[in-house]
């Protein structure tokens, strides 16, 4: 019976264990010259100081140390050089005069810091010479972060594992110790009874005072029962144990229910071998380990203890982890920023086209309102650019724009522009929300079709910028578009109108996923065709013209493979690459339109608005991505159209002078109900030029847009200028006024 029960207990360590490609073993660094025992172990966060604990192996006269090494390249073991090498052996003894304990530290092991190094904990095992008093947690103040030849001994703490109150020494070998990301909560262990205690900590990062013992662990002897050290994942939903009885090159993870609460610690584990693809027993006699560059290394401290030919060795073994802080890869496909930025991919696809279209409906809107007028500019902007690329596009439709107010003809091209800023949030039920907000500048000219005096036809150029942030742990996809496109509007017996439009977009998409404190980086390429046809009827009346109508939207956008690449030296954890990715969308849209004319001696006022229901039928849209690290296994998410019904509202208005002024405002939302909304406000500045005055509204790429006036007066221009970047969270803008002249 017994036998059967230990082959069980193989078994399932063999099943559970996941000994290739979970971790993967980088190198070994040799420290034998440097320590005769190395045990605990800790990096600077940045990874250019690396700490071990150090004891002699004497049993007379066994005394503690630590050891300091600086590191060239953040995080490579085989980099590192002793920074001070005081001592003997090499390191800075770990003395606590006047601090309520014995002046030497004899048995020292886990090493943890203040997140800004100005505090170290180490805890300490017995001192064999003078009893069980000493079993406990050094507590040093660094007066220099990160430099522990600076240390001073603020505190010893003795710590009790029974809860007896009788006998703080019945836990005779204190090992393991962590600590909660704020400090309130410490975690401490030993060998003898097999079990955790958590601490609360009144003032964090210090034992000092207001130390309130806490709850328990049950016996972990059944997993380990030499335990040598522990650490959390960063969200404390995790437990990682090693020890050095069991398998001294075996891992365990455990899960908690409730984080940081080792009350709370499952009863199963998942087990991880820490080997070598060329050496099955690596890590003999484990000593101490610690996760590393943001839970995307593991470092592994051993001492064999042999008195062969060799000596004895003490290493630190480096491995790389495929997915950081949970070591086994999860399904990303159930990660809720995955599900979001893919969601996000879609929403943003539909919206560049419905931001490509709205600013050309709105343009033959104007025109229909203003068909009988003489000049159709209704915006005569400059448009400063200083992208290259963008200002030559600009610069050949500033090319066809009119010198002078007149009766038009099939020869004349009418400029226009138009200025948009969107602000929006999306609500997701299983992924992260979304804040959106997006700014664009469209550009074009058109002109009356020569064989139908009722048909006009335009291009126009059009950037635009849809940035969303993900969650709130910094996830962002911010994606540029460049588009042109070709459109035409049709008036027919003075009423019925039919408007097409037919373009191509070129997507630059930089996105960015925070995960694990590890930031994901890549830039995606996308390509978009979009058309769409809007059929109505002008109905007029003395006070109120109405437009009902009905418009469809087609569109295919194709996002190109990209590969996330991390900002943590070369480590691929938890970095996907994703598949191309195919999106269709199909809006139908019905409602109606109305507008207001009110004609005053010096200026035409029109209010327009709208009303209209969005039918979204587009299909779902599979995404296919895989680990970089592991790519047999692939996934997918499937992006079901959650908002198919939609409404879209809006107000605005006209304002003309015969002065030449031209103001047209558009505030519309487009959501649904309960899921989200995005509202945009569009706005239009221009001045028919009068003599030598010109007045224009700018924007550039920067986000940065100025307002113009400049007249000539007595052959001296004057120029008064306002600079101002409408989507900065700082306060910055200016204005300029010059007079010059040409000698």
């Amino acid at each position: 019976m017994k036998k059967t029960f230990l082959f069980l207990i193989f078994f399932l360590i063999l099943f559970s264990s996941h000994s290739f490609g979970e971790l993967s073993f980088v190198q070994t660094k040799d420290v034998t010259s440097d320590t005769p025992g190395v045990r605990g172990i800790n990096f600077k966060p940045d990874g250019t100081r690396m700490y071990i604990t150090s004891r002699e192996n004497n049993l007379n006269a066994r005394k503690a140390y630590m050891i300091e090494y600086s590191l060239s390249k953040p995080f490579d073991i085989s980099t590192a050089t002793i920074s001070f090498s005081g001592g003997s052996p090499k390191g800075t003894p770990l003395t606590c005069d006047g601090a309520g304990g014995d002046d030497q530290m004899e048995l020292p092991h886990a090493i943890e810091f203040k997140p800004d190094g100005t505090r170290m904990f180490i805890t300490s095992n017995r001192n064999f010479g003078k009893g069980n008093t000493d079993v406990a947690v050094y507590q040093f103040k660094l007066t220099t972060p990160w430099d522990s030849t600076t240390l001073v001994c603020e505190k010893i703490y003795e710590v009790d594992i029974t809860d007896s109150g009788t006998d703080p020494a019945a836990e005779d070998q204190v090992r393991v110790l962590d600590f909660n990301p704020d400090g309130t909560r410490m975690f401490v262990g030993g060998k003898r009874l097999h079990k955790l205690r958590q601490y609360d900590l009144a003032t964090p990062f210090d034992l000092r005072s207001g130390v309130t013992p806490g709850g328990i662990s049950d016996s972990l002897e059944s997993f380990e029962n030499n335990m040598r050290d522990i650490q959390f994942n960063p969200d404390g939903t995790q437990m990682f144990l090693t020890g050095n009885q069991r398998d001294s090159g075996l891992m365990q993870k455990f899960s908690l229910s409730t984080p940081y609460d080792i009350t709370t610690l499952s009863s199963t584990t998942e087990t991880f071998s820490l080997t070598s693809p060329s050496d099955a027993n690596l890590v003999n006699n484990l000593m101490g380990f610690i996760f590393a560059s943001n839970f995307t290394k593991i470092f592994v401290t051993s001492d064999d203890g042999n008195n062969d030919d060799a000596g004895n060795h003490n290493q630190i073994h480096e491995f790389d982890i495929d997915c950081a802080g949970t070591i086994t890869c999860a399904d990303p496909s159930a990660n809720a920023d995955v599900k979001a930025i893919i969601e996000a991919n879609v929403e943003s696809a539909k919206r560049i086209i419905r931001n490509n279209t709205l600013p050309i409906f709105h343009r033959t809107e104007w025109l229909r309102r203003h068909k009988n007028k003489d000049n159709l500019n209704n915006l005569n902007a400059g448009i400063d650019f200083t992208n290259e690329k963008i200002a030559r596009l600009v610069s050949a439709l500033e090319t066809l724009k009119k010198d002078k107010d007149r009766t038009y003809s099939s020869d004349d091209w009418f400029q226009w522009s138009e200025g948009r800023v969107s602000l929006g949030r999306k609500s997701a039920k299983g992924g992260s929300s979304r804040d959106i907000h997006g700014y664009g500048i469209s550009v074009g000219a058109d002109r009356i079709k020569e064989e139908d005096r009722d048909e006009m036809y335009g291009y126009v150029f059009q950037y635009g910028n849809d940035d969303v942030d993900i969650g709130n742990n910094g996830t962002n996809l911010s994606t540029d578009s460049y588009s042109i496109a070709m459109y035409s509007t049709k008036f027919k017996d003075n009423e019925s109108f039919t408007d097409s439009i037919i373009g191509f977009s070129l997507l630059d998409i930089n996105h960015r996923r925070v995960i694990n404190n590890n930031t994901l980086k890549g830039d995606r390429a996308g390509q978009q065709i979009f058309g769409s046809i809007n059929f109505g009827k002008r109905l007029h009346d003395e006070k109120l013209n109405l437009s009902p109508g009905i418009k469809i939207d087609l569109g295919y956008t194709k996002l190109r493979e990209f590969r996330e690449k991390t900002t943590i030296g070369d480590s691929l954890a938890d970095a996907l690459i994703y598949k191309d990715q195919n999106i269709k969308t199909a809006l139908a849209t019905i409602g109606f339109l109305f507008d207001t004319e009110n004609e005053q001696e010096e200026r035409t006022t029109n209010h327009h608005g709208r009303i209209e229901y969005v039918g979204d039928f587009s299909p779902s849209s599979n995404a296919e991505f895989i680990y970089r690290n592991d790519k047999g296994t692939g996934y997918n998410y499937s992006t079901n159209n959650k908002s198919k019904h939609n409404y879209r509202i809006g107000y605005g208005f006209d304002i003309t002078s015969i002065t030449g002024w031209s103001v047209v405002t558009n505030f519309e939302r487009f959501g649904a109900s309960g899921k989200g909304f995005y509202n945009e406000l569009y706005l239009l500045i221009g001045y028919v030029p009068i003599d030598d005055m010109k007045i224009s509204f700018e924007i550039d790429n920067s986000n940065t847009t100025s307002l113009g006036f400049v007249n000539k007066i007595n052959d001296y221009n004057f120029k008064i200028n306002s600079n101002f970047n409408f989507l900065s969270e700082e306060k910055n803008h200016n204005t300029e006024i010059s007079l010059s002249n040409k000698f």
